[in-house]
């Protein structure tokens, strides 16, 4: 019974966070009631107290949610990365697969099965200037980065701190993000269903050229 119990509680507090986030994306922080997003998740008022203690904690908790998601996918090539970067004797062709093999495993989350909704809850909380916006960046998008201004600047071999690697390699992670903002857009001009199998690989192989001829030496 008591594990009954606890099944049902998780599917509760999963239900919020779902509706959280849509409402959240579709509103903003402000206009989104914890009523409204109670009655989105098809539970009362009080268990979403319960759960998070109110619109501040779920907010928080969507945030949480959504980079324990992304992480899971990003973390194990971002480690074998983060290793092979301490060899000092990389040639320029290794340290462009390790890039690959940073942006990859993101693009295809962003391309894939993840909710639009995802990209538009961090889009509105970037513009709220929220915690919730900081904790995604931090644990996210500021640790991609930091991984691609490294493989950046020794492919460059510049210092990481200078400006050009730092445009470099926002460029290249703006790249990816647009991905997930023109997703329909792209999807509804090139007649695709969505982007798997072979359509995927023909999307990656693609966003990857343009990566690396703008990482090319001068002729």
């Amino acid at each position: 019974m008591a594990g009954g119990g606890y099944a049902r509680g998780e599917h509760t507090r999963q239900r919020l966070l779902e509706a959280g986030i849509e409402l959240f994306a579709e509103l903003g922080y402000e206009r989104a009631s914890t009523r409204a997003i109670a009655r989105r998740a098809g539970v009362s008022l009080p268990a979403l107290q319960y759960y998070f203690g109110g619109k501040e904690g779920l907010h928080r908790a969507c945030a949480q949610y959504i980079t324990e998601d992304v992480r899971s996918r990003l973390d194990p090539a971002a480690e074998r990365v983060r290793l092979t970067l301490g060899r000092h004797d990389l040639t320029r062709a290794e340290l462009l697969e390790l890039l690959r093999a940073v942006v990859e495993p993101f693009l295809e989350g962003l391309a894939t099965e993840r909710p639009e909704s995802w990209a538009l809850f961090f889009a509105r909380a970037q513009g709220e200037h929220s915690a919730a916006f900081e904790a995604i960046f931090q644990q996210i998008g500021g640790r991609l980065l930091a991984t691609v201004m490294e493989i950046v600047s020794r492919i460059l071999g510049r210092s990481a701190a200078a400006p050009e690697v730092a445009i470099r390699a926002v460029v290249i992670v703006g790249q990816l993000t647009l991905v997930r903002r023109a997703r329909p857009i792209m999807l509804r001009t090139l007649g695709w269903p969505d982007f798997a199998g072979e359509r995927l690989r023909t999307l990656k192989e693609i966003i990857w050229q343009g990566i690396a001829s703008s990482l090319s030496p001068p002729s």
